[in-house]
Parts: C-alpha cells; structure tokens; sequence
C-alpha cells in the first residue's frame, strides 16, 4: 500500500477544521492538526487526527509560528500539504509562502493577493480595481472625516474590520450595525478608539435566506475544475453571522458570475464567495471571499463535492476529474447549538414564526457540523467546553451580584 502524503492542518478549534479532519481521514490521509490551546481544539478529539501538534500562537507570534513550522516541515522526506482552517493561518502561508514552500505544498497564488482578499479593505480595492460589485462602501481610517462619511453613508449600514480576527477579538462580534447618523458616528469613535482600521458599509436589504455562497476549487493550471452553490436560510449571530442552517441549491447566474469574478482574480486553490441578492433588482452582491477551508465542508461531501479533498488530490499531483454540481441536492448544513441560539433571536426579533423555523429543517437531510455517527467524541469535547463557557459566565454573575 503506498503511503499517503500527510496534511498539516493549521487550527483546531472549530469546526471547519473537523469537518477537513474527518475528509481527510476518512480517505486514509494522515492529518498532523496543529493549534496553540488544547483546551478549546475540540476538532483534535477526532479519531481522525494522526497526531495532536501543540504550536505557538498565531494570534501574538506569527514569526515564531513560521519558524516552527519550517522545523516542523524538516521531519517529512517528502512535503506535505498545508492548509488553513481560519483567515489568520491562510495570512501567514500567505506572508510566508517562499519560505514555507520550501516544506509544504500550497496553492501558488499572486503575492499579496491573498492578504488584499481576506483585509475586508484590500477586498474593497480589488473590487473597484476588477469591477466587482460590492455594496457602498466607505474606508475609514485614522484620517478620514467622520462627519462627512455619516453624512454620504445610506442607512442602516455596517462598520465592518478590516481584518476580522482582530475585531472580533476587541468587539465580539463581527460587524457592528448603525440605523441612523448618531449610530455610526458613535460606532465609528469607538472603532477608532480601538485603533482598528474599519469600513462603512451600505447594508443590503432583505432576511438571511438572500444570502448565497459560490464554492470554488480552481486548479495550479488556473482551470475552475469544481464549483458548488448554495443558499443560506439562516445565521448566528443573525443577519450578519455564520451559516447554521445552509442547503445546496444550484443557481446558474450564482455560478457564472462566481466564475467571472474568480477569474479576473486570478485566484488559485479552493475559495469562496459569499454573495446576497437584492430583493428588488436580483442582482448579487459580493460581500466576502473566504481564502481559507469553508465551515460547510460537511456539506460539500454529503452533495459529492469534497473541496477540501479535492485540493489535495490536485497538489499532490494526482488530480480528480472536474465536476460541476449542477441539480440539487436534499442537503443542509445544521450547526445544532448555533441554530437553537439563533432561532430564539429570530422569534424574538419576529423575523420567522415557527413554521417558517420548522420548514426547511424539516424538508432537508442534515449535513451536522459536529456530530458524525463514526467520530462521536468530538461531540462530547465540544459539549464540555460549551458547558464551561456556561459555567464561567453563571460564576461571573454570581460573583458581581450584591
């Protein structure tokens, strides 16, 4: 039996990183899964995982990560394939691609171009640089005239990061939203105060299920050899979260204006593109691109599309045949916990009754972004560390109670 060529696996603390885990090892590829804090990587609980690497953190030393991984990289007689579970560990391969190419294989993309895609300013620019149509947007940084902005901004908007990893870290949350002028404006002084540079941005009218996603798998020859669409239904945080509830739907315009906007990219390896369709003239809007392994994975392989499998076949030299998922499938991801979260907010805020909640989670398969029938303790490490977030916080209010 002929070896396999193993994958380092950058990140194991959510679940986009089990569901390339169990991919992975499921096709009998050994998975080194690195992360810097045990404790919280319930994805290394899987059976699926080779070996548990513990690795600095990527958070407060990039550098030393690089370094480790070249000395990491010196174990193998032949490169493994890298690949990133999170936007901070795809920047670093970015950053770094020609010393770790040395030891690991990744897609070759354009320098800097990965680091315009995932800074939600750089996305801005190359937006307007290839004619992209994105939302109206604004740049703000520690120059920019505040008044002015609030002035020419439409409402409601968003104040997005330029990076998310940083302002999710400082805020909690992904975006902050502004219905009027005193909004944005107090928003605008905090995120300044922060000293992180964000951006303005109009917000596309309509609920979460205008929100599509066009997957991508884009070969070192440049050829789009795999594409995937979908549609969301519903978001945590909501409206402007995560995918909790996500079904497969093939949508041709979605497909040939992803392709055309991968294209003028020159984008290579597996990517993403989060559009949302205006609800009066039908026309999508780019909100991200994803450069890194998507939460849906589970999806991916329950419709027969495994990107992330996909991606190592083709670096490794052994390419799949092309496919192009074009018929729907009975599919939907279901994040469970999330969803319950976001189904309270949802009946609260009175955007779904509770037949709109019960449809769609009905008439679909579930795709479970954490439980598998063959890789159950997973589930159990993330229960507990779900359970000790609760407790944490239950003690927390005791203690400031009177």
């Amino acid at each position: 039996m002929t070896l396999q060529i193993p994958v380092i696996l950058l990140g194991a603390n959510f679940y986009t990183a089990l569901g390339a885990i169990r991919t992975l090892g499921r096709r009998g590829i050994p998975v080194y899964a690195l992360d810097y804090h045990f404790p919280t990587a319930y994805a290394l609980a899987s059976r699926y995982v080779t070996r548990k690497i513990l690795c600095p953190n990527i958070n407060t030393d990039e550098a030393g990560l690089k370094d480790f991984l070249m000395k990491l990289g010196e174990e193998f007689s032949e490169r493994p394939v890298l690949m990133a579970t999170a936007d901070n560990y795809a920047l670093l391969i970015s950053r770094y691609a020609d010393q770790l190419s040395r030891y690991f294989i990744f897609p070759d993309n354009k320098p800097n171009l990965l680091e315009k895609i995932i800074d939600k300013k750089g996305l801005a620019l190359l937006a307007k640089e290839h004619g992209l149509r994105i939302p109206k947007t604004f740049i703000v940084d520690q120059g920019s005239d505040l008044d002015a902005i609030v002035l020419e901004t439409p409402y409601p908007c968003i104040i997005k990061p330029a990076l998310s990893h940083k302002f999710v870290s400082v805020f909690r949350q992904k975006c902050l939203f502004a219905e009027n002028r005193a909004k944005l404006l107090a928003a605008l002084n905090t995120a300044r105060r922060s000293e992180l540079e964000v951006m303005v941005q109009e917000v596309i009218p309509g609920f979460d299920d205008l929100m599509y996603v066009f997957d991508v798998y884009v070969d070192r020859q440049g050829r789009a050899t795999h594409t995937f669409s979908a549609q969301k239904l519903r978001q945590f945080p909501i409206n402007f979260g995560s995918s909790t509830l996500t079904h497969h739907l093939y949508d041709h315009e979605l497909i040939e204006l992803g392709l055309e906007y991968i294209g003028r990219l020159g984008y290579r390896g597996y990517g993403e593109i989060e559009f949302k369709k205006h609800p009066s003239t039908g026309k999508f809007y780019l909100i991200e691109i994803n450069a890194r392994l998507s939460t849906l994975n589970v999806l991916f392989d329950k419709c027969g599309v495994e990107f992330t499998y996909i991606m190592y076949k083709d670096l490794t030299g052994d390419p799949l045949p092309g496919f192009h998922l074009a018929e729907d499938r009975p599919w939907a991801f279901w994040h469970a916990y999330e969803d319950l979260i976001s189904i309270i907010a949802y009946l609260k805020k009175g955007e779904l009754t509770p037949g709109q909640i019960l449809k769609p989670w009905l008439s679909h398969h579930k795709a479970h972004a954490v439980w598998a029938a063959d890789d159950i303790k997973p589930l159990f490490a993330f229960i507990l560390l779900i359970m000790g977030k609760a407790g944490r916080k239950l003690l927390r209010l005791v203690r400031r109670s009177p």
